[in-house]
């Protein structure tokens, strides 16, 4: 019985110590010279905030002081010197660039007021080209072009344009050109950010794209895959003198290194565990696209959905973690935002196949010819007409969602358009639809405000993208992504984080709206110019 109850002490206290270390956590915040060392330990800050987002860069804020030490960090080097910060928490390490600090003085007081990029933000200022490998004048091929599973197709297209870029293949090396380390296009090549060689090619279970990228922000071209198969971006910052290596089957890490990667949330559990179920689940998706018209209206809504989870061979979308929101509930404050659907329909595509082109405006020509000898009007053809009858056959394919169409009724917003110079009928446009059909989805967002360990712990329990449910007024459960984890350590908050369920989108300021649509008229002004 004694040992009982010192097992169960030492349970207890041991409950007692994880929370004390996790229940509003300190951060660790370390200030990075251009190389990756340590510059200094940033443990006098005023205030501390940072916004982690899926598949966005996120923002970091924090204040300091304005003494020797940090005004030789900021101002006693040259102004274009990048200068990262390493935040570290319990379980959950973040990189950040400063993008900006400004140098205050209130009454007596002097500070460094500074502002900070997330780690994803490399992926906006690098660009797919169509042949990386050979020099910009020469471009031996029109798009840079994957097929295949969706994490290794971006992992290809960033690892090349990464050796690209960090190996300087088509450009003089930066550093002592008298160094034969700079002229070290092996070492270079994946220095410092590299992609997670895990769970790539034969083993790769994500579902199949067709990718075909043609000067396109890196940024751009991996969201909209990512948002259509429901796949995150991560970028994961190791330093081997305090983080544990992160793949020491494939390579020994030496030095601190950026690391990219594309993984399923909540993955599906395939057959194999293989290329191949990524290849059935893509082809199924396809069928049931062609084929929901007969079975939704038969099997009905929850029939419906128990056959598509056994057809992909998958596990229903269970969230690892649920907050309540009742009296008892741990939660400090709560929102509850519902985004209501739009268009229910979706065309996409643009183009007929070149030899469907080739065989309908030879087919016309060849019926011309013969009406023109029938009335002596021998060379009768098309001629510079041949464009009326392209791109008319097999262009567009058009996919309606049943289930959002029954619950919006006749009154719903009918169709979008899913940007896409491909033809109907191909992976690509099937990918365009998919991330147009997520676009006019209905959702409910949550803003969640609790202490870390009521219940879960963040790093330890819950990662950014992990699927969550929240309870609902009527007691129901809605699930979702975490899509941000906002951290505050200031003078009125301590070490408290706010959990964003779903996307804020809706919630955002307007200003915030307007850049994002002026970034992606950017992208499509970009795509039109370089198309055919």
């Amino acid at each position: 019985m004694t040992a009982v109850r010192d097992a169960y002490a030492s349970l207890t206290q041991a409950e007692a110590d994880e929370r004390d270390e996790y229940l509003n956590p300190s951060a660790y915040v370390e200030f990075k010279t251009k190389d990756m060392k340590t510059w200094g330990i940033c443990g006098d800050y005023r205030e501390l905030k940072f916004t982690d987002q899926k598949n966005k860069s996120g923002s970091l804020n924090i204040t300091v002081p304005d003494d020797d030490h940090w005004h030789a960090y900021f101002d006693g080097q040259p102004k274009r010197t990048v200068r990262p910060i390493v935040v570290r928490l319990p379980h959950y390490t973040t990189l950040w660039i400063i993008t900006d600090f400004t140098r205050v003085r209130k009454g007596f007081k002097r500070y460094y007021e500074v502002s900070a990029v997330g780690a994803l933000e490399y992926l906006n200022w690098m660009r797919i080209w169509p042949c990386p490998w050979f020099p910009p004048e020469f471009q031996p091929i029109k798009f840079w072009f994957g097929l295949g599973p969706a994490a290794s197709v971006m992992s290809g297209a960033f690892a090349a344009n990464a050796v690209r870029l960090q190996a300087s293949l088509w450009s003089i090396p930066t550093g002592n050109l008298l160094d034969l380390k700079s002229w070290n296009i092996l070492k270079t090549a994946m220095h410092p950010l590299m992609v997670n060689p895990r769970h790539k090619l034969l083993g790769d279970t994500t579902p199949w794209i067709a990718s075909s990228w043609r000067m396109d922000k890196m940024m751009d071209a991996f969201t909209e895959v990512c948002d259509a198969e429901n796949m995150q971006i991560t970028a994961t910052f190791v330093d081997p003198d305090v983080d544990p290596q992160p793949f020491p089957e494939y390579a020994t890490i030496t030095e601190p290194k950026l690391i990219f990667d594309f993984v399923e949330k909540g993955a599906p559990v395939g057959w194999t565990g293989t290329i191949v179920d990524g290849f059935f689940r893509t082809g199924l998706q396809m069928a049931d696209d062609a084929m929901k018209w007969i079975l939704y209206p038969i099997l009905g809504e929850e029939n419906y959905d128990d056959y598509l989870q056994k057809a992909a061979g998958a596990i229903a979308d269970k969230p690892i973690a649920v907050y309540t929101t009742g009296d008892y509930s741990p939660v400090d404050e709560f929102e509850q935002t519902t985004h209501t659907g739009l268009a229910t329909r979706i065309t996409a595509g643009g183009k007929s196949p070149d030899w469907l082109n080739n065989t309908v405006v030879s087919g016309m020509n060849l019926i011309l010819g013969a009406l023109g000898s029938a009335f002596g009007l021998a060379g009768l053809s098309l001629g510079i007409f041949d464009g009326l009858v392209k791109d008319t056959i097999m262009a567009f394919h058009s996919d309606e969602d049943l289930r959002a169409a029954n619950e919006a009724g006749p009154w719903r917003f009918r169709e979008d358009f899913a940007e896409s110079a491909s033809t109907g009928l191909t992976l690509n446009t099937f990918a365009g639809m998919k991330n147009q059909h997520f676009k006019n989805r209905a959702y409910v967002s949550h803003a969640i405000t609790a202490s870390n360990g009521s219940p879960y712990y963040i790093g330890k329990d819950l990662q950014l993208g992990d699927l969550i449910g929240v309870e609902m007024a009527d007691g129901k459960v809605e699930v979702d992504y975490l899509e941000e984890i906002t951290y505050e350590d200031s003078r009125s908050v301590r070490g408290r984080y706010t959990l964003q369920i779903g996307r804020p989108d809706a919630e955002r300021e307007p200003g915030s709206i307007a850049l994002g649509k002026i970034r992606s008229l950017g992208t499509w002004i970009t795509r039109l110019a370089l198309s055919e």
